[in-house]
């Protein structure tokens, strides 16, 4: 059970990277567990990037949250796996910088909270969580209609173990 689970929250990851940021290489998606205990994602990021635009950002939080959305969707919301907390302190360091420090959220504009040091700024955090909870409906919805390409990736992972982002082309196109 645990090696499908880790096949289908792979392939959310490697999925979701293929459909949002198809200008990054995807190294290597394995479900062999590494010395953390699970199975892994390797993106190599394009050399010229030095900025990551607004859009790279919001990809990349639906990146993250693409393996438990993977979860969510194939075994149903009462068995998503703790597999994901990286992934969702990530996302959430993510849509706090993107908000409060790029500047980027269309409502704060560009000013950042940052300045008042220890306040934790309760409707700062409403924000970022209403934020977090539209990206993630938007990954579950982009993988549910992706359907077969998620299926077929983590049946080919459950088969090889191992595949590498030429594998994933040839299984999606």
């Amino acid at each position: 059970r645990e090696r499908e689970i880790t096949a289908y929250h792979e392939a959310g990851h490697a999925l979701a990277t293929k459909l949002l940021l198809p200008e990054n290489y995807i190294s290597k998606v394995t479900i062999i567990p590494s010395v953390k205990g699970a199975g892994g994602f390797n993106l190599s990021i394009p050399k010229d990037t030095m900025y990551q635009s607004q859009r790279q950002i919001l990809a990349n939080i639906k990146i993250l949250y693409a393996g438990r959305a993977a979860e969510e969707l194939i075994f149903g919301p009462d068995e998503i796996t703790t597999g994901a907390s990286n992934d969702i302190q990530k996302a959430s360091s993510l849509i706090a910088d993107y908000t409060n420090k790029f500047g980027m959220d269309p409502e704060m504009g560009p000013f950042s909270t940052q300045i008042f040091h220890d306040t934790v700024d309760g409707e700062l955090i409403e924000k970022c969580r209403t934020i977090a909870g539209n990206l993630y409906e938007e990954t579950k919805n982009l993988l549910d209609k992706n359907l077969q390409s998620l299926e077929k990736i983590a049946l080919k992972l459950l088969q090889q173990e191992t595949l590498t982002g030429d594998d994933i082309d040839k299984l999606i196109q």
